[in-house]
């Protein structure tokens, strides 16, 4: 009886070689055949997942976006876990691009943005997962509000969006010097999270 393929697999089989060629080399180096030998497979197997270099960025991203949640799992809010200071911080700094597997994430966010610029199937992709983050950061908000943890009436969409633009841009910051110093951006976090909390 011939083995069943598990087709869920074998794609994230073929993104994990896609997201270390990123990691190692840029996404520049990614193509169809780079990512074939990166996983040990032939060009014909990886187009039976994707189709195109833009399929398997699709799918990458979700990866990454998925990763990402897993790490951010363990920051929790509320009586039983972390202050809204802290909880915004610890997932500040989680996000940033400090190691080589964070760099390649973030150079897979940094090629879906400049598609998204001429792209609409990539931009819708960048605006459904930011409308996600806009819809948790604002419950957070609420919460740390009622309980004293943020001032009172602050526009919660526009705090958002703030926070959103804050990780991108600290994220294009490293990305442009990733072997650099980077204690300033990490001071950059304590600093918008005093100016977002009002903490002195």
């Amino acid at each position: 009886m011939p083995k069943a393929v598990d087709h869920e697999e074998r794609r994230r089989h073929v993104t994990a070689a896609l997201l270390r060629i990123t990691e190692r080399e840029g996404l520049e180096a990614v193509s169809l055949r780079t990512v074939a030998a990166e996983a040990g497979c032939s060009v014909g197997a990886v187009q039976r997942y994707f189709s195109t270099k833009d399929e398997m960025l699709h799918f990458a991203l979700r990866t990454v976006v998925e990763a990402e949640r897993e790490r951010l799992r363990h920051i929790r809010l509320g009586p039983a876990g972390m202050s809204f200071p802290e909880a915004l911080r610890a997932t500040l700094a989680e996000l940033l691009p400090l190691d080589t597997r964070r760099q390649g994430e973030a150079r897979i966010w940094a090629a879906f943005y400049a598609r998204a610029a001429i792209h609409p199937e990539f931009a819708a992709v960048i605006d459904e997962l930011n409308q996600e983050a806009r819809d948790n950061l604002r419950k957070v908000f609420t919460y740390a509000e009622s309980v004293g943890e943020l001032r009172p009436g602050q526009d919660h969409d526009a705090l958002a969006q703030l926070v959103l633009s804050i990780m991108d841009g600290l994220m294009w910051s490293i990305l442009m010097c990733p072997s650099g110093a980077h204690k300033d951006h990490v001071a950059a976090i304590d600093t918008a999270v005093n100016l977002i909390t009002g903490v002195q």
